[in-house]
């Protein structure tokens, strides 16, 4: 992870005006703020209430207002009214950003939109260097002076058509890879399933917007829809398609050249997304006239005669992504084999005109190294800077270009690059090579392109002289690819003819040898987006996962959403003329932003329902380019380097090319990076069953806090920090903390480990947490340096029906792009049990700015919207405006369900009396031995009472809080912080008519020292759920009339169920059941004292369970509980299982069973008997099993002594433990008869769901 603060904006409240406005302001300083950088560099930080870092200010502190605007915008800010006091600086504290202090306040603004509603933001630096002191400012005015605007939506919005031509009508797709006339014959056509034979060949039209890549600006232009193409349709006239007929079409490559005026040279450019363009072929009389090349013919009069041609070619090879990140690949690398040759052939080339060639690489050195690069006898260099080898945050390689202008010496130009390899471990790679030339205007080939850059100015009509012509047939003017003109010349001995070329114009000569490399990409079926209404969710879905997403849309829709499901391709239809394009799913998000009229039709959520890959052009093996992904131009800086899906939300006219940090992104953004059937099933399935009956459980009010233990326990108290900050704004929630340095370190050959750490990280989880939030080190594998919670981790986690939100400040623990590996994050929200959801990143990320969002989270999580608790995709997208600034912010992806909301108790639970008493100012206080009585009611946010909830609360009461020490496991300062979790009594009460009640005897293992108490509380009634807390009350001392007590708890141990018997069948994980009693309750509140509820497993003290948290008390009982735990991976054979409880008064009692483990994977029993027996006319027969709940087929047959068959009894049997429900037998044979009294044989058979079997024979008697 890194430890750089970079550039991030904690906005103050919102403030809404017209016109001129002085903003007035205080700067809390605080103390300086010491980090280690990833390279292990100590640095300090300006530090001050809501400080921001900028980046590229080597991280200088920068304050920050956001302000609303109505339809205006800010045009001037001034500062005014500034208190300074001087400060001391230290310089040799490595202070970030010391350098760029000036001697004046440097005051910015930017404006921005978010969801159509104007912002303005205003930074400065409140510090200045003045005669030599530094000096900080205490508080200031700032005068804000804004401008109208038309609209808060700029004039280059865009509208959007009201229906696809791909709505109605047959509809068949092709492609093609590079420019050329193609033929599309008869054969062709039928094959591709047009009804060749049925069709007037006069309604023959072709549609297609070519194959480059869309503008990513928004307010650039693009085609709405595909547009239809001219083309040429030979012996359409006669109103049939004969064998002999074909149709001309002009086909486009993917890949772009553009002119570059400044530099009068050609440059190209790759499509990064396809390396097809598409066309769509259908008949139709209906709709659009079909379009056809028209002859435009020769000018007179021409002042320009043009007898040579600019011509260009480029060498690219997409072979590696050095860093597996970003969007520039590479070609051959040059280590082993230092140099390559790359021949270009341009025929009749004019070696009279000077030619141009640029060469990209790059190197990666520590010292500088170079590319030489040859042509026709000229030479030049590309020049390599050094990289650190060392340093894991800088660039992995160093780019370079370099272009020269040289005299072409033949028509084929060898390009020698050699690299200079200064050490053995230097390697370089090339990027591309791009040429310019000059050709004679010769006929060469089937086809010839040509253009004439030269030719070009106002007012110029050029003759072009063609030469070799004899075999031409045709010239095209293309330089409007959709309206394609056959261009009359004169062919004599040249073919020539006149134009006007006031702007650069692109023909083509061919002969009759027509390209005819078309492929069949097959029917397209009658769609059409652009028809859609207004949506709230748009599910973007490979088509492999439809059925799970439309599961996921049905839920969505049971909530009231419109909800809107389309694939990529389908968009890519509408959108892109059928390339994958990142541009076109945005701009389809972005058609229902432009059509809404209000905030309700804006479309609030997407979710990309698929994996992604930083391969967005499938040239890995096993990709998973599912739905593509946008990857940053920084293509070699890890840490500048990033993938984001946020770009799909930059839906403003000026928002697009993210060059900035003034993009907002306008709505909830979430991705489900599933892979496979079974991954969808599994996160679609979470979604639906998070918010069931089964799920409520108080584990709704608990968020747990991870602090890694790195980096002078930075980790822990930026933890520490997050935790206050919800303790104070709802202390209804409780919090945990995991803090590393708590739990003993060990030292192992691997290195040092956590493994208490671990298991509390995985029991958290189990238990379940509303949110689980860790900060800290981290990677793809797992968390922190100590490896904990690591893929082999996450995958034995099984918690259904309790999913945490998990929230990973630290790195790339979800890099979800890399397809060679799925990383620790996906798996928690890929599997069965782990997360719901996860708000994380994807890449490395800075470790303040990472805190610093990760206090915005908590600000805005608990902020209702529009009256109702927010979504995950409305508190993401408010997340990430508010920290827009931050770069790092773009590294943090939602891996889940946006439209999802938290498992938020939807009402209150209120305290009402306590210890019989109304509540008052007086503070009440409870002792050791006390009996506390608590009345309550449930009630609506207006605090009136639900009089009709009726179902369970459970409230928990928790000791004071108590001060923890670290144990400094790696030196330095030990961390302090404080916790309340230690239970004095965990209730299960009813809720009648909206009141409840409840009572317990305080433990005598109070901490006696006096503090603030805590009830919290969780009510449910399988509908609807609540929650509440309860402070006003002291705990301490103890109690002056309390009963006697001598006696330890009543326990009755089982494993699994109550069937079970000493000795009896299990399988490797089987549950300990323990019910529990005693007439002043359970002991369970953990103060480390030795009353633990404690179970030993093989008589090994060393490693007992803890079992405080597993007791749960009965319906309205203080007295009587029961405690489950499951075991897992038990060794198979016999085992021991002691259990000692203690009661409040610190009373104990410890009993023992035996218990055998048979694993699992086929069908073992024992046990068999019948009861009673002998009997005369009713029995039942019993067995112990491995398969708990799991179904068993089992038959009984009776014999006679003699081995004669009486009596079949069957039964289909789903048991929850290891011994089976009886089988009754009434006595009678099969014809209903009853058998002689004497001795019979029976066969006990089973079969598992596995299909495996086991018998055993037993005897009765019948009397």
């Amino acid at each position: 992870m890194r430890f750089f603060k970079l550039l991030i904006i904690i906005f103050l409240p919102l403030i809404g005006f017209s016109g001129n406005k002085i903003i007035e302001g205080e700067i809390d300083w605080q103390n300086n703020i010491e980090n280690n950088t990833l390279d292990g560099e100590k640095r300090t930080f300006f530090s001050f209430k809501n400080a921001n870092y900028d980046e590229d200010k080597d991280f200088l502190a920068f304050f920050s207002h956001r302000i609303k605007l109505n339809n205006e915008r800010i045009v001037s800010v001034s500062i005014i009214n500034i208190e300074y006091e001087n400060i001391q600086v230290n310089l040799e504290k490595n202070i970030a950003g010391i350098t760029y202090v000036s001697d004046n306040i440097d005051l910015q603004f930017y404006n921005a939109i978010q969801k159509k509603q104007n912002f303005g933001v205003i930074n400065f630096t409140p510090l200045v260097f003045v005669s030599g002191n530094y000096q900080k400012i205490k508080s200031y005015k700032i005068n804000v002076v804004t401008a109208p605007v038309i609209s808060t939506v700029s004039s280059t919005s865009k509208t959007f058509i009201p229906n696809s031509v791909l709505s109605s009508g047959e509809w068949f797709k092709i492609g093609v890879v590079e420019d050329g006339v193609y033929k599309l014959s008869y054969s062709f056509l039928k094959g591709i399933g047009v009804e060749i034979d049925n069709i007037n060949p006069q309604s023959i039209k072709i549609y297609g917007n070519g194959g480059k890549m869309l503008p990513e600006l928004n307010s650039d232009f693009r085609f709405d829809d595909i547009q239809q193409n001219a083309i040429e349709v030979f012996g359409e006239l006669d109103g049939r398609f004969d064998i002999e007929d074909y149709v001309l079409f002009y086909g486009q490559s993917p890949n772009l050249w553009s002119y570059d005026q400044s530099n009068q040279i050609f440059t190209h450019e790759i499509n990064r997304f396809s390396d097809t363009t598409f066309y769509y072929i259908t008949v139709s009389n209906t709709g659009e006239s079909p379009k056809r090349i028209t002859t435009q013919g020769s000018l007179s009069s021409p002042n320009n005669i043009v007898t040579s041609f600019n011509d260009y070619g480029y060498y690219e090879r997409d072979l590696y992504n050095l860093i597996k990140s970003g969007r520039d690949w590479y070609g051959d690398v040059f280590d082993v084999k230092t140099s390559y040759d790359y021949v270009f052939n341009f025929p009749n080339i004019d070696l009279s005109t000077a030619a141009k060639i640029s060469v990209s690489g790059a190197a990666r050195y520590s010292s500088s190294s170079n590319f030489a690069v040859g042509v026709s006898n000229s030479n030049f260099n590309v020049t390599f800077g050094s990289v650190s080898l060392q340093n894991y945050s800088g660039p992995y390689a160093s780019a370079s270009n370099a272009s020269m202008t040289f005299t072409p010496n033949s028509s084929l130009l060898n390009v020698n690059v050699v690299y200079n390899k200064p050490s053995s471990t230097s390697v370089a790679w090339i990027d591309e090579i791009e040429l310019n030339v000059r050709r004679n205007l010769v006929m060469t080939g089937d086809q010839l392109f040509f253009r004439d850059a030269q030719s070009v100015g106002v007012g110029n009509v050029s003759q072009f002289n063609l030469s070799n012509a004899s075999n031409i047939s045709k010239i095209w003017d293309v330089t409007d690819p959709l309206n394609v003109k056959e261009q009359f010349f004169t062919l004599g001995s040249l073919a020539s003819f006149s134009c006007s070329t006031s702007e650069l114009k692109h023909f083509v000569a061919f002969n009759n040898n027509y390209k005819t490399q078309v492929f069949n990409k097959g029917r397209v079926n009658n769609q059409n987006l652009h028809g859609l209404s207004a949506q709230d969710m748009i599910i973007v879905s490979h088509p492999l996962f439809l059925s799970q997403a439309e599961d996921l849309a049905n839920h969505h829709r049971e909530e009231g959403m419109r909800v809107v499901i389309v694939t990529p391709n389908q968009i890519y239809n509408e959108f892109s003329s059928g390339s994958q394009d990142i541009v076109a799913i945005r701009d389809f998000v972005r058609m229902f932003y432009e059509r809404a009229t209000s905030s309700d039709d804006m479309p609030k959520y997407l979710l990309l329902f698929g994996d992604g890959s930083y391969d967005n052009k499938n040239r890995l093996t096993d990709n998973t380019n599912f739905i593509p992904t946008y990857q940053s131009v920084n293509s070699l800086s890890i840490t500048g380097s990033l993938v984001s899906d946020d770009y799909f939300g930059l839906l403003d006219p000026n928002e697009g090319k993210w060059s900035s940090t003034t993009e907002y992104v306008d709505l909830g953004i979430g991705r489900f990076p599933v892979k496979s059937i079974e991954e969808a099933d599994n996160v679609v399935n979470k979604v639906i069953n998070y918010n069931t009956a089964m799920t409520m459980k108080d584990w709704r009010n608990r968020i747990e806090f991870i602090g890694d233990d790195e980096d002078g326990n930075t980790h822990m108290s930026q933890s520490n920090q997050l935790a206050g900050i919800v303790e104070i704004d709802n202390p209804n929630y409780n919090e945990d903390k995991i803090f590393f340095d708590a739990y003993k370190q060990i030292s192992t050959p691997g290195g040092n480990r956590y493994p208490e750490v671990n298991e509390a990280i995985i029991k958290s989880f189990e238990e379940g947490a509303l949110i689980v939030n860790y900060t800290g080190h981290g990677g793809e594998t797992g968390l922190g340096h100590e490896r904990v919670f690591t893929v082999s981790d996450i995958n034995g986690i099984e918690n259904p029906n309790n999913l945490p939100l998990m929230v990973t400040a630290t790195c790339e623990f979800s890099r979800f792009d890399d397809p060679k590996r799925t990383s620790a994050g996906e798996l928690v929200l890929l599997n069965k049990g782990g997360g719901i959801a996860l708000l994380t990143t994807v890449r490395l990320v800075y470790s303040t700015p990472n805190f610093y969002l990760n206090k915005t989270f908590y600000d805005k999580v608990f902020e209702p919207v529009n009256n109702e608790m927010p979504r995950l995709g409305d508190v993401f997208m408010e997340v990430k405006n508010l920290n827009a600034s931050n770069s790092n912010n773009r590294n943090f992806t939602l891996l889940g369900d946006p439209a999802l909301r938290l498992a938020y108790p939807i009402h209150d639970v209120a305290t009402k009396k306590f210890n019989g008493a109304f509540l008052s100012a007086t503070i009440d206080t409870v002792r050791a031995l006390d009996k506390v009585t608590v009345e309550g009611q449930v009630q609506d946010e207006n605090g009136q009472k639900l009089s009709n909830f009726n179902g369970i609360i459970y409230p928990t009461v928790f000791d004071k809080k108590k001060e923890i020490t670290t144990l400094s496991n790696d030196g330095g300062t030990p961390f302090i912080f404080d916790l309340q979790t230690n239970k004095l009594f965990k209730g299960k009460v009813s809720v009648v008519n909206g009141d409840f009640s409840f009572s317990f005897v305080v433990p005598k293992d109070i901490a006696y020292n006096y503090g603030t108490g805590k009830i919290s509380y969780y009510a449910e009634n399988q509908v609807e759920d609540a929650s509440g807390s309860f402070s006003d009350f002291y705990i301490g001392g103890t109690s002056q009339n309390f009963e006697a007590d001598n006696e330890g708890p009543e326990i009755e141990l089982y494993m699994n169920d109550k069937t079970f018997v000493f000795g009896g069948l299990t399988d490797e994980s089987p549950n300990m059941l323990a019910y529990v009693s005693d007439i002043h309750g359970i002991n369970m509140v953990g103060n480390g004292i030795g009353h633990d509820i404690v179970a030993v497993l093989d008589d090994k003290t060393d490693e007992a369970f803890i079992l405080n948290d597993y007791y749960e008390a009965d319906l309205n009982s203080y007295q009587r509980g029961v405690i489950k735990f499951p075991f897992k991976d038990l060794e198979e054979g016999r085992h021991k299982l002691t259990l000692k409880v203690w009661d409040v008064y610190n009373n104990s009692r410890e009993v023992t069973t035996e218990f055998v483990v048979q694993k699992a994977k086929d069908i073992v029993i024992d046990r068999v008997y019948n009861y009673p027996n002998p009997f005369t006319t009713h029995t039942e027969f019993w067995f112990e099993h491995n398969q708990a709940n799991k179904q068993i087929y089992a038959q009984v047959q009776i014999f006679t002594v003699s081995g004669k068959l009486v009596k079949t009894l069957e039964k289909n049997i789903l048991n929850e433990g290891f011994r089976s429900t009886s089988i009754t037998w009434d006595g009678l044979d099969e014809y209903g008869d009853k058998l002689a009294r004497g001795v019979y044989v029976y066969r006990l058979k089973v079969r598992a769901e596995n299909l495996s079997m086991a018998d055993k024979y037993e005897k009765l008697v019948i009397l």
